[in-house]
């Protein structure tokens, strides 16, 4: 192909993908360095790619050469695929990065990046200053969430160690934005990852297909701009089962990948079998996942009483075969509403069934989804994050049935039909995200640092915060004591305010609005919470 010709179908495609992202997202606002940088209208860009198509067929026109045009490109991609796979993720990232809520708002959230910063000062429990308040009552009663009790006078966080581990360091130097930038980079090696399985499974357009599918993913999208575990989880994963293809030396880096995934997200630890299985060297896999084992279990017994007990609670009080019906039709209707494509996955899978790595990567996702499956119910659509990591899996299988639907379409068309496919799944899945708020939680969530800074500014150090849903996040970011409303009784509370009194120590209400009415109906009968 001519190359001016080339370039011009190039620019034409490149301005018609950010023509449409305009169109979906709504436009892209954000701070660089205190620059304020803002696209809004698509039809400017819009404008410019059309102009780049009719140079492109007035020039291909004039040599004939339309349909080899495109055949070449089409096979210009092929060849590129690990660049263009490098670009999905660096967009993955960058869009995590640009709507990032930098916020601790939340239980898990707070729960991550308070116990970072834990960590990150050399310490594995957190001094309770008002725990003569508890005594006789719940022993919740001064642990904000994602906090415990584990003595009378020390709690310890309940979340596992493995994401807190690796924000320790990048908290330590920049607060919420370096445990943010964690998730960031998180996105872009799940990206990568999953785009690179898929190259080995299906050639160099199934793995651009599978990075597009994973990274515009509504719950990936979702979960990308929030320092939370699920998107690092995936990452550590799909790593893991990345490093495996390669094969040799590189079994103890995905026994390292492994050992990661399982520290971030305990629950799946028997899931390392599966990649044991598939392991050339099982001895060098299995030494860094048998560590991280050993050290979680020694953690647990610690800080719960029990190497098998979490601190979300034992197994029995998580997890119960009642639970297997109200989560699978939940989840099935939340993924055919949000990203029906991971459903051709299953198409791939069974194409897929002689390759012996295809094979253990369905295993492995299946066994994610059965975990979930038994695992306590909840109502919202974002609890789909919970199957990331199942989800990469499907992303890759979906791309190899992809590219074997674009192979029967005829040659000259196929780089028009694999473009649309996309671009499709792109804005699909952007607009998708849109329409359920995804891009707007930094917003949402300003309100918790807002509150946060009034209450450091307005208050002395001794105050103490009353609050539920942001009761970690209060503690983190005012770095005042807590009082949980919802673990505290009339009597309690009451004479919680006392003892407070009486050491003349000013008390705070932080709530959440849906929460007003039900702390007014829990503790009425105390006057001080009769405003």
């Amino acid at each position: 192909m001519n190359r001016s010709r080339q370039t011009l179908l190039i620019v034409a495609a490149v301005l018609t993908t950010a023509a449409v992202f305009l169109a979906v997202s709504g436009g892209l606002r954000t701070t660089v360095g205190g620059l304020r940088i803002s696209a809004r209208s698509p039809l400017p860009v819009a404008v410019l790619a059309l102009v780049a198509v009719a140079g492109w067929i007035g020039f291909a026109q004039r040599a004939r050469a339309l349909g080899s045009d495109l055949d070449d490109l089409f096979a210009v991609v092929s060849r590129r695929a690990f660049l263009l796979i490098t670009v999905v993720a660096i967009m993955a990232a960058l869009m995590a990065a640009a709507f990032a809520t930098r916020s601790v708002a939340g239980a898990d959230a707070s729960g991550y990046v308070s116990e970072a910063a834990m960590l990150g000062r050399g310490t594995l429990v957190y001094v309770d200053d008002l725990a003569d308040l508890r005594r006789g009552f719940d022993a919740y009663l001064t642990s904000p969430l994602g906090w415990r009790p584990s003595s009378e006078t020390e709690q310890v966080p309940t979340y596992p160690p493995g994401l807190p581990l690796l924000m320790a360091i990048p908290h330590a130097v920049a607060g919420v934005d370096g445990a943010s930038a964690v998730v960031v980079v998180s996105a872009a090696l799940a990206v990568m990852s999953t785009g690179l399985i898929a190259v080995r499974l299906g050639g160099g357009l199934a793995g651009i297909l599978a990075s597009v599918l994973l990274a515009f993913t509504p719950v990936f999208l979702h979960q990308a701009i929030q320092p939370m575990s699920d998107v690092p989880v995936t990452a550590a994963w799909t790593l893991c089962f990345l490093l495996l293809q390669r094969g040799g030396r590189s079994d103890t880096l995905a026994g390292i990948a492994c050992a990661a995934a399982v520290l971030i997200r305990p629950n799946l630890a028997p899931l390392a079998m599966v990649p044991l299985w598939m392991a050339e060297r099982r001895v060098a896999f299995a030494g860094p996942v048998a560590v991280a084992g050993l050290g979680l279990a020694a953690l647990q017994q610690v800080s719960y009483g029990s190497p098998f007990r979490s601190g979300y609670g034992a197994t029995d009080e998580l997890f119960a075969l009642s639970n297997i019906v109200p989560n699978a039709g939940r989840y099935a209707g939340w993924m055919l509403a949000t990203a029906p494509l991971t459903f051709v996955g299953l198409l791939g899978a069974f194409r897929l069934r002689r390759d012996a790595r295809a094979r253990g990567m369905l295993v492995f996702a299946a066994l994610v989804i059965v975990a979930y499956l038994v695992y306590a119910v909840f109502d919202d659509w974002t609890y789909l994050r919970f199957l990331l990591p199942a989800s990469a899996m499907f992303a890759a299988f979906s791309a190899a049935e992809m590219v074997a639907w674009l192979d029967r379409v005829p040659a000259a068309f196929r780089f028009v039909a694999a473009f649309l496919a996309i671009l499709g799944m792109a804005a699909t899945g952007v607009a998708t995200a849109r329409t359920r708020d995804a891009f707007k939680l930094a917003d949402q969530l300003a309100r918790v640092d807002q509150v946060a800074a009034f209450v450091r500014s307005e208050t002395p150090a001794e105050a103490v915060v009353v609050a539920g849903e942001q009761s970690g996040s209060m503690r983190y970011a005012t770095g005042r004591s807590i009082v949980r409303w919802e673990a505290a009784t009339p009597e309690s509370f009451g004479a919680s305010l006392s003892a407070l009194d009486r050491a003349s120590r000013p008390v705070v209400i932080v709530l959440d609005a849906f929460e007003e009415s039900l702390f007014r109906a829990r503790l009425s009968a105390v006057p001080a919470a009769a405003l």
